[in-house]
C-alpha cells in the first residue's frame, strides 16, 4: 500500500465513489472502511454527497424499498445459524459442595491441632490491659479537649 491509499480522499473523490465511478471502485473497500474510522472522512463524504444530491435517482417508493430492507434483515436474522450446545456440566472438582467439603475438613482440621487457639492472646492478655484504656477513649479526650480549647 503506497501513501496515495491511506490519505484521505478529497471531497471529488468522494463525489466519483457515490456516482460509482470506476476510478475509484479500487479504493472502494478502504473508503468505506475510512468512513467508519474518520471523522474528517465522513464530513467530507457529507459534503460530497450534497454536492451531487441532484444527480442522484429518486426512489420512487421510499416506503416500499424500507419494507424490503427491513424484511431481509428478518431472513438474515432466520439464516443464523446456531453453535450446538456444548455439555454443560462442570467437572466434579468445580461444584461449590466439593469447595464446602474442602472448607469443613480443613476447618477441623486446624481445630484439632489448635491453630485457633494460638490466634486469640488467651484470657492473661484480657486480665493485663483490663485497667488501661481504650485507645478509642484516648482519642475523644484529645480531640474533646481541642474542641474545648478553640471555644472563646
Amino acid at each position: 500500500m503506497n501513501d496515495d491509499r491511506k490519505a484521505v480522499p478529497s471531497v471529488e473523490e468522494w463525489a466519483a465513489y457515490i456516482r460509482g465511478d470506476a476510478s475509484v471502485q479500487e479504493r472502494a473497500a478502504y473508503m468505506e472502511d475510512l468512513l467508519l474510522e474518520n471523522e474528517q472522512a465522513l464530513e467530507l463524504y457529507m459534503q460530497a454527497l450534497e454536492l451531487v444530491e441532484a444527480e442522484l435517482p429518486v426512489l420512487p417508493r421510499p416506503e416500499r424499498f424500507t419494507e424490503m430492507v427491513m424484511t431481509r434483515i428478518g431472513e438474515s436474522e432466520a439464516k443464523v445459524v446456531h453453535m450446538e450446545a456444548r455439555d454443560d456440566r462442570r467437572r466434579w472438582y468445580e461444584h461449590r459442595l466439593f469447595h464446602y467439603a474442602i472448607a469443613a475438613c480443613l476447618t477441623l482440621i486446624f481445630l484439632s491441632a489448635g491453630w485457633f487457639d494460638k490466634l486469640s492472646p488467651g484470657p492473661e492478655h484480657v486480665k493485663k490491659h483490663a485497667g488501661e484504656a481504650s485507645f478509642s477513649e484516648e482519642l475523644v479526650k484529645v480531640t474533646t479537649g481541642w474542641i474545648d480549647r478553640l471555644k472563646p
